[in-house]
């Protein structure tokens, strides 16, 4: 895999990034920029290269239909302002076409003829087989974006070179989505500690391990005292921790009381202990951005299902696609 520094990039060079660009808008006001923040060094470093970035991506799940809410015009402003007018192109939502989604061969021929170069910079949609994501590497040359290489070396280092004890916190709703991620770091974690609702659904061999929510309870939105103080055990004794999904409906002040207190605890740990936390996932990213802890973490990964998907497996479509793009 090629990385952005290796791009032969000069004045006037068009290069396609494929951006995460999904992000909440409401009445056409940007409602949360961590996304679009994590894709700006990647296009200043191309600004400065003499390069025009043509910023990609897509925006909510149009299917295939034009829709005003999902325009990518309400981003202008934004770039406008952290790159300079004139300096890049922004390109409309990638999703207006059902081409893309399909992995259409003539769509990835059509992105590719705007550029001279592809950059993916986007982790969170490289487990999709699109045409902005794979179809296009077969015909530019093609570079993994800072960001994304960020992600493979910060994930990489949890999955295959952690610090021991080596503690990982799991959340959210879905257990099926989890149980991959559970599996693959079952025979090498310390600690493995599953919310209520994950805990309530679980029905397989519990480990040594394994550290389940003392109120397994279906209806439960949060994990209670006891499981919090269970929790903050574990990773006090931990050096590296990698957390995925809230511990509770955190939309709701009410439920927030554990993911606050542990999210408080992890940050405490990282920047006073030297802990190497790694967190991520659209929830868990809005709920620590909601507490505004996002810089007081070691890393925190862009992707929601690409991260868990990555820490199962080890690769993406996305990535493999700039592993074996042919060399143009």
């Amino acid at each position: 895999m090629k990385t952005l520094s290796e791009a032969p990039i000069k004045q006037g060079t068009k290069v396609f990034v494929r951006c995460d660009i999904d992000v909440p808008i409401e009445r056409g006001v940007i409602q949360e920029k961590f996304r679009l923040d994590s894709s700006l060094n990647t296009l200043k470093y191309i600004i400065d290269k003499g390069g025009m970035p043509l910023i990609a991506g897509h925006m909510g799940k149009p299917k295939g239909q034009v829709n005003e809410n999902l325009s990518t015009k309400y981003l202008l402003p934004y770039f406008d302002e952290k790159l300079g007018e004139g300096k890049f192109e922004l390109l409309e939502n990638l999703r207006f076409d059902s081409r893309e989604e399909t992995n259409d061969e003539k769509f990835s021929e059509e992105l590719a003829s705007k550029a001279e170069l592809f950059v993916n910079e986007s982790f969170a949609t490289s487990h999709r087989q699109h045409a902005s994501i794979v179809g296009i590497t077969r015909f530019l040359p093609s570079y993994a974006g800072m960001t994304l290489e960020k992600e493979i070396e910060s994930l990489s280092r949890v999955m295959n070179n952690p610090e021991k004890p080596l503690a990982v916190l799991i959340g959210g709703v879905k257990l099926e989505s989890k149980l991959p991620i559970i599996e693959r770091f079952q025979p090498i974690a310390d600690f493995i500690m599953l919310s209520s609702l994950l805990s309530a659904n679980w029905s397989k061999e519990i480990t040594h391990n394994m550290l389940l929510a003392d109120n397994r309870d279906l209806d439960s939105k949060d994990i209670n005292d006891n499981t919090r103080q269970k929790f903050i055990w574990a990773l006090e004794k931990s050096k590296t921790i990698l957390w995925a999904g809230p511990l509770g409906m955190y939309e709701e002040e009410e439920f927030m009381a554990g993911t606050r207190e542990i999210a408080q605890k992890i940050s405490e740990l990282t920047q006073n202990k030297g802990v190497y936390s790694v967190v991520g996932g659209g929830d868990t990213v809005a709920a620590i951005n909601k507490l505004e802890l996002l810089d007081k973490f070691s890393f925190v990964s862009t992707g929601g299902g690409a991260m868990l998907q990555f820490l199962a497996e080890g690769t993406l479509l996305g990535i493999e696609a700039l592993n074996t793009c042919p060399k143009l």
